[in-house]
């Protein structure tokens, strides 16, 4: 006794076309997942090197502020100015010599 089937009753074929046509649109909206994410890294990116670059551009103004106000007090007070520079530099030495 020979076990025919027909395609029309073999259930295992619906199944299989279901899970082929999913597996193509999954497939596809990984893709599409991975598109998006790739935009999302490459916007971040820029995003961050924008703003590290106006961080960059505020701190180096602010240094050179700092060192014109430090200019400023040294043409004010030269005497104060040499007098805390020798006492800076010798505790920094007593500590060196310590080690």
């Amino acid at each position: 006794m020979e076990v025919t089937m027909s395609a029309s009753k073999d259930p295992f074929s619906k199944h299989s076309a279901e899970f082929r046509e999913t597996a193509s649109a999954i497939g596809h909206d990984v893709q599409e997942l991975g598109r998006v994410t790739k935009d999302l890294a490459g916007d971040t990116i820029n995003k961050i090197r924008d703003n590290a670059g106006e961080y960059y551009q505020q701190g180096l103004k602010k240094a050179q502020g700092f060192e014109k106000d430090m200019e400023g007090r040294i043409k004010e007070n030269p005497l104060q100015a040499i007098l805390i520079a020798a006492g800076v530099g010798f505790v920094l030495g007593a500590l060196w010599k310590r080690r």
